[in-house]
């Protein structure tokens, strides 16, 4: 992720450090708080509602160098899909928010408080044995499955988690393959990284490819993709899958 530098005053400074350490208690204590549930989407709310630039105000920044021009365009952030599979919990966090993680401490030590029954749970997590941890092992790899399936028969919403912009991409799906807007497979086959012009030579490069999961296009060039979990694309993707 790319960042611009930036200089600020001093007092700039010492409001915007007293505005994270202000948001990341305010973060903190939710989290700690008994009526939060600890899984993604709620976690994904709470960074939503306190990491933001809710309370700032707007106004013209000067500066001495001419050459930096004031952009006029904003860039808004498109919602995030409710039709979206679930990322899988790891197994600590299927222990965890079970009934046999903070909730049996919370149950057998009802003077302790919230956020110390979370310390207390990550404790016993870290003594426990692999044994012990085994049911929670096959609990994690099967949501995880069930994503990866779930993801497979995904397609973002156009109006909210891709977030590319201009036109939608245009082309003839051959017989046998499945297009896929907004997603693409991350890391490249042991085709390597070749870039192709045309649809046709990459199906062709991509026949007898052990590891090849599909094919992306990204407007211009097709790319061999590794098999994987399909991701959600951010740069108005298209991925073709052989089916």
């Amino acid at each position: 992720m790319s960042t611009t530098q930036m200089t600020f005053t001093a007092e700039q400074i010492g409001f915007l450090r007293e505005w994270f350490n202000t948001q990341s208690r305010q973060y903190v204590n939710t989290v700690m708080d008994d009526d939060f549930e600890g899984d993604e989407e709620n976690f994904q709310k709470l960074c939503e509602t306190t990491f933001n630039t809710d309370g700032f105000k707007v106004g013209k920044m000067k500066s001495d160098d001419k050459s930096v021009k004031e952009k006029t365009g904003k860039r808004t952030r498109k919602a995030k899909d409710p039709d979206a599979p679930k990322r899988p919990k790891s197994a600590y966090m299927c222990w965890l928010w079970s009934d046999d993680g903070v909730s049996k401490i919370k149950s057998e030590n009802s003077d302790l408080a919230h956020k110390d029954a979370v310390k207390r749970a990550s404790e016993i997590w870290a003594t426990m044995t692999p044994e012990q941890k085994g049911p929670w092992e096959e609990k994690s790899a099967d949501s995880k499955r069930e994503y990866e399936e779930k993801m497979k028969q995904y397609t973002p919403n156009s109006a909210s988690e891709s977030d590319g912009e201009g036109d939608e991409l245009e082309m003839e799906v051959p017989e046998g393959w499945e297009m896929k807007r907004g997603m693409y497979l991350g890391g490249y086959s042991s085709a390597g990284k070749t870039k192709y012009t045309t649809m046709e030579d990459a199906i062709k490069a991509m026949d007898g490819v052990d590891d090849a999961g599909g094919i992306v296009f990204d407007g211009k060039h097709f790319t061999i993709r590794k098999n994987g979990n399909p991701r959600v694309s951010k740069k108005n993707e298209v991925l073709l899958l052989k089916q």
